[in-house]
């Protein structure tokens, strides 16, 4: 049974994320930020942007964070839970920062001081695990002062510095294995 707002809700959907991309343009323009190419031995700080709508992944995620910290990077977390609130199991996890729909303004654009803090920490490499079509997400990682950025592929193919073509098929699991491999092999040192 389809909700009595359903229509109403997509119909006004696409008018503002139009608007909201229109300004999220208009601030990257106000900033310019250093590019650079890093590896996992190059790299000193990181920053990792996900989603906690797929409870399954986040144990992946979990891995990569070892995987990170094993490598003594500095690492910064940021995760975006499109609920209201922040499901119990995620809450009380020490390394995690988490903002939530209820930090969204109406034009889905987050607004919570633990973003500008990340988006403004100018992190060696930022990996955005994130869909590319999930706008709070691209928000944050358009405007992060990462000077190497690397997600998924997307429309535009201007968010990140380097991406990774993955289809429906294919899990964040084989995303992070792609990114682990590759960014390895990157300026490595013979």
């Amino acid at each position: 049974m389809i909700p009595e707002n359903y229509y109403k809700v997509n119909i006004l959907k696409k008018p503002k994320l139009k608007l909201a991309n229109w300004l999220l343009k208009r601030r990257q323009k106000a900033f310019k930020r250093k590019k650079a190419v890093f590896n996992f031995d190059t790299a000193q700080t990181v920053g990792v942007l996900f989603s906690l709508d797929h409870g399954q992944s986040y144990q992946t995620i979990k891995e990569f964070l070892d995987f990170l910290s094993d490598k003594k990077l500095q690492t910064f977390t940021l995760a975006y839970c499109p609920e209201k609130e922040i499901p119990n199991n995620y809450i009380g996890v020490s390394r995690i920062n988490i903002f939530t729909s209820q930090e969204l303004n109406w034009l889905y654009i987050p607004n919570d001081p633990i973003i500008e803090k990340f988006t403004t920490k100018p992190f060696d490499i930022l990996f955005d695990l994130t869909p590319p079509d999930q706008f709070p997400t691209k928000y944050v990682n358009n405007l992060s002062r990462a000077r190497f950025k690397i997600g998924m592929e997307s429309e535009s193919g201007k968010e990140h510095d380097m991406m990774f073509q993955i289809d429906e098929r294919q899990d964040i699991k084989y995303f992070i294995e792609q990114v682990k491999h590759y960014i390895s092999q990157i300026n490595k040192e013979e």
